[in-house]
């Protein structure tokens, strides 16, 4: 990866397909690791999990106030499968152990952002600031 942000001054996927495009570079194989159709159903898969997180629903806030946020999020299933399944925003709140695994989730990639960001003074301190807004708004 630094030999490519050496070579064109700046590193993008679509430059390391360019550059691991030819069978005999390096990453190659890390980059062309699915046959095309194999790659072209994940592209799909991947496509169709942005089209799901985009839906949004209004609401009304106890102040009376309208707010929008996502209509459906993914909800790992209880029993052991690796497969999250999106659910709508209020069946979620209606049930317990859904809320309980969402939640859940909701930490630890909240731990996971903190600890890729923390080492950056102003991340903190932004997140510090956020904070302070949203309540004081609340």
């Amino acid at each position: 990866m630094q030999a490519i942000y050496a070579e064109y001054g700046k590193l993008t996927p679509d430059l390391v397909v360019k550059v691991a495009r030819p069978k005999n570079h390096p990453l190659h194989a890390a980059v062309f690791d699915k046959a095309p159709r194999e790659a072209a159903e994940a592209y799909y898969r991947t496509r169709a999990q942005e089209l799901i997180r985009s839906v949004r629903v209004a609401y009304k806030t106890p102040e009376g106030g309208v707010r929008d946020m996502r209509e459906f999020f993914a909800v790992r299933p209880e029993h052991g499968s690796e497969e999250y399944v999106y659910e709508p925003a209020e069946k979620i709140a209606t049930d317990p152990i859904s809320t309980e695994i969402l939640l859940r989730d909701m930490e630890r990639e909240w731990r996971q952002m903190f600890e890729r960001y923390s080492r950056f003074k102003e991340f903190v301190e932004l997140v510090r600031s956020t904070l302070v807004d949203e309540v004081q708004a609340a």
